[in-house]
């Protein structure tokens, strides 16, 4: 998967790690600082099972890939 920033269009990192009983924790933000409507939302941080379920995800994420 792929992640960019619905605002900005800059690519956006993802790092993970298991959780318990069940998900992943999450962090994702941009890969390089510039100006973005959507900072004030960055990083994404949370638990679930993927990027996409985290708060404020449909307002940041656009996703490529399968």
């Amino acid at each position: 998967m792929f992640y960019w920033c619905r605002s900005c269009r800059q690519p956006l990192y993802a790092t993970s790690s298991p959780a318990l009983p069940d998900g992943w924790d999450w962090e994702i933000d941009h890969q390089r600082l510039d100006d973005c409507a959507n900072g004030h939302l960055m990083p994404l941080t949370g638990t679930a099972a993927r990027p996409e379920d985290l708060p404020n995800a449909p307002r940041v994420l656009r996703v490529f890939g399968s």
